[in-house]
């Protein structure tokens, strides 16, 4: 079986939603995955290393310049089919399906499994036009990869709605799994190990910490994020704002105003977690629309993990209704205020607790025996 990918570059998404997949597949099923990965020419060299070093039975490819020119990297992989055994494929993504389905119509392989990620249309619609050309009507692709497909896999329950309201999908030949975590531990620190860490890293331990961890992607809606940080930050002198995230903060009036009380940090991988674990909720405030709508943000598991209470906007996900049923933190709208009270460690071990029993791979195990056995 191959797992398909086009233009993802290795990343923690890559990790989490690729290698891991690619690792926990071969470990659970017969015969293994093989990564074949298009990537593009720019740092080509640099990125095959990282990819090959995490995953050994993978392909590396240089995909052909420019996106407008996708299809061609079928007769690359048409190619790759010449000296592999291999006639199943998963796809993920819209253009690596439609790479697949060619060659399916060709005879070249006899089962394609669509791994969507959101909702190909809307995304170009509302964010990515300004910034991808392609020639092709995106529609008519994801339209394709969802009615000409063997089998899919859905990140949300929003995302097949969507399927059934854009696409009048009527078929139960799917199964959802939500963004899951790489690495998800029990959470073993004690209380007095959290002030320590806090204290370490400049806090104390009547601070209110909010934390966000992410891009400033156009769809991360940076704009409302800063109007909800002004917002409590103004309430309360106990709110502090740690910020993982690249970008130009002098452009938030959050820190503008507030700035002695916001620290921006860029840290490594295994260093994310130490700040983390001493927030106590983590921000997923995104606007509305199509995209966020049916989104899976695997940053959603690893509050959680590290104990977190989550402020979520409404329609994200299915993750919205989850933080309401399970009571994990506050849903967050314009037209209401939310007051912070310091998270306890009783409500973190819970919140960890949550991660564990809801967003490892091993909870979808039935589900990818479903992927294999389609």
């Amino acid at each position: 079986m191959i797992y398909l990918t086009y233009n993802d570059l290795p990343s923690g998404i890559f990790q989490s939603q690729v290698i891991d997949v690619c690792h926990f597949i071969s470990n659970q099923f017969n015969p293994p995955v093989r990564l074949v990965s298009f990537i593009s020419l720019k740092g080509f060299l640099k990125n095959r290393k990282v990819i090959k070093s995490k995953y050994k039975k993978s392909f590396v490819l240089p995909m052909f310049p420019k996106h407008s020119t996708w299809k061609l990297n079928r007769y690359t992989l048409q190619f790759i089919l010449l000296f592999s055994k291999e006639k199943k494929i998963i796809a993920r993504g819209v253009f690596a399906t439609n790479i697949a389905l060619s060659l399916k119509e060709k005879g070249k392989i006899n089962k394609v499994v669509f791994d969507a990620r959101g909702a190909y249309k809307a995304e170009f619609e509302e964010y990515l036009n300004k910034i991808v050309h392609i020639n092709d009507d995106i529609s008519l692709l994801e339209r394709k990869a969802i009615e000409q497909v063997d089998f899919r896999l859905a990140v949300s329950q929003k995302l097949v709605a969507y399927w059934e309201k854009q696409y009048n999908y009527h078929s139960n030949k799917h199964v959802v799994i939500p963004c899951t975590l790489s690495y998800a531990p029990k959470f073993d620190y004690t209380s007095q190990e959290i002030q320590q860490l806090r204290e370490k890293l400049g806090y104390t331990m009547s601070d209110i910490i909010i934390i966000y961890s992410g891009s400033t992607a156009d769809w991360q809606s940076p704009k409302i994020l800063d109007g909800f940080l002004v917002e409590q930050l103004k309430k309360d002198e106990r709110i502090k704002v740690i910020l993982l995230s690249k970008f130009d903060l002098t452009q938030f009036a959050s820190y503008t105003n507030f700035g002695n009380r916001m620290e921006q940090k860029w840290v490594g991988m295994n260093e994310v977690n130490s700040y983390l674990t001493i927030a106590d909720y983590g921000l997923l405030i995104r606007e509305d629309s199509i995209t966020n709508e049916v989104a899976s943000p695997v940053k959603f598991a690893e509050y959680l993990n590290a104990g977190l209470k989550i402020i979520v906007s409404e329609n994200i996900g299915d993750y919205s209704n989850f933080v309401t049923a399970n009571n994990l933190g506050y849903i967050y709208t314009k037209d209401e205020g939310i007051s912070l009270e310091k998270v306890s460690f009783e409500e973190k071990i819970k919140m960890n607790a949550v991660s564990l029993q809801n967003f490892r791979k091993e909870n979808f195990i039935d589900n990818y025996k479903k992927i294999i056995q389609s």
